[in-house]
């Protein structure tokens, strides 16, 4: 899976943390980081290698710090 954000411009940098969340038959969270600098407006993408199970359904990447959560940042998954 793979998101991205744009930070505030001007805003003052600092620690994101995120965690995607994939919910099918279980719930399974992976959780990171990344550093952005102060004053940095640039997009920065946030990749998972979590591989999805043979049941659908969803995932969620949620930013913890500073908290932010959006439905644009769900996406649902099928098996075939």
């Amino acid at each position: 899976m793979t998101g991205s954000f744009r930070m505030q411009a001007g805003g003052p940098g600092g620690t994101v943390r995120y965690s995607w969340i994939y919910k099918d038959t279980n719930t399974i969270a992976h959780s990171g980081s990344v550093v952005v600098a102060a004053g940095d407006t640039s997009a920065h993408s946030i990749t998972d290698s979590y591989v999805h199970p043979n049941s659908a359904g969803t995932a969620y990447l949620v930013f913890t710090s500073p908290s932010y959560a959006s439905s644009s940042l769900q996406w649902s998954w099928t098996c075939r």
